[in-house]
């Protein structure tokens, strides 16, 4: 009787580590969308990010990237995330602010000073804080990576001082923060989808639109606008979202890899836009479009409103501490 018990205890032994072991080794494949074209910074971080993870995970996390909003458009993606209709998104903090209100705090108007700062408040107590929120709405943040200053471009006149702006129709992303902005410039600011902003200045549906240089390339923008001015208006980050039921089903080990891997990539990526942008703005010269930069003194001043209107939503301290970050 005594071998009986434990032969058949060695057995349940036996049986439980093996389940153990395939648990843990299950295989997960992930689909990760994002906005911007095969060839745009977005695909480069993202492909590296996937395979550091399939790398550090032996092969048990497979995430396979969608660029040029292939997987569907942002706000669906974000949305879908959220609920769990989506894996993953690479975004803007624009489009996930219209769920995460808070997270428009970023993108208020010349809160940034440079790149450095953007790293210090966002891989910091900060952006842990914005994290919670999201988390709060079903998707888990795995880093807050780049996406850069904001530009404007037209092909209506050169954009020196806000009065150049006057009554000029510009797409901006779908953010509120962004439409005051642009009212406060005297513009009438669209929200159009990143999708379809070509296809709006192809027809003259807006007469212009802002964004960092790599989209301005990459999108080909210079085809149908013929002015961008430096005025750097904006900071955009780009947040990795991940459903956080599907996260949380994964084991501990895999969560931290996607997690630090994430973070790794953020600072990574804030790198890889710096170095790319002086050369993107050569080419975006030699595509024809006329650079001019601005005094942006006369443009923090039009749009200082704005943060005051907004130091009601967000709150002074919020605000406060990201201004005095060093």
């Amino acid at each position: 009787m005594y071998k009986k018990i434990s032969c058949m205890g060695g057995l349940l032994g036996l049986t439980f580590a093996l389940t153990l072991g395939t648990a843990h080794a299950q295989d997960y494949n992930l689909k990760l969308g994002h906005t911007g074209a095969p060839n745009h910074h977005f695909e480069t971080i993202s492909t590296q990010y996937a395979d550091l993870v399939s790398e550090r995970t032996n092969g048990h996390v497979k995430i396979t990237t969608y660029p040029s909003d292939s997987l569907g458009k942002q706000t669906e993606l974000v949305e879908g995330t959220m609920i769990g209709t989506n894996d993953m998104v690479l975004t803007s903090d624009a489009v996930l602010s219209n769920m995460v209100p808070e997270v428009g705090v970023i993108n208020l108007p010349f809160l940034f000073r440079d790149s450095e700062h953007v790293r210090h408040v966002l891989d910091g107590k900060i952006g842990e804080e914005l994290a919670e929120r999201v988390k709060a709405q079903g998707a888990v943040v795995i880093g807050w990576w780049e996406n850069g200053f904001r530009h404007v471009t037209n092909d209506k006149q050169p954009i020196t001082r806000p009065d150049d702006l006057k009554g000029m129709k510009i797409r901006v992303p779908e953010g509120p923060v962004f439409v005051e902005t642009f009212k406060a410039l005297g513009a009438n600011p669209t929200p159009i989808p990143f999708s379809e902003l070509y296809s709006a200045l192809q027809l003259g549906v807006v007469d212009g639109q802002e964004n960092p240089p790599a989209h301005i390339l990459t999108q080909k923008f210079y085809e149908v606008q013929d002015y961008v001015s430096r005025t750097g208006h904006i900071y955009l980050s780009s947040p990795v979202l991940i459903n956080r039921t599907l996260f949380e089903s994964m084991p501990a080990e895999y969560q931290q890899i996607l997690l630090d891997t994430g973070r790794e990539m953020a600072a990574k990526h804030t790198q890889l836009v710096l170095a790319q942008e002086d050369e993107q703005w050569r080419e975006i010269a030699a595509m024809g479009m006329e650079i001019d930069d601005v005094d942006k003194g006369p443009f923090v001043e039009a749009t200082r409103p704005v943060i005051d209107k907004y130091r009601q939503v967000f709150g002074d301290d919020l605000i406060d501490r990201i201004q005095s970050t060093p």
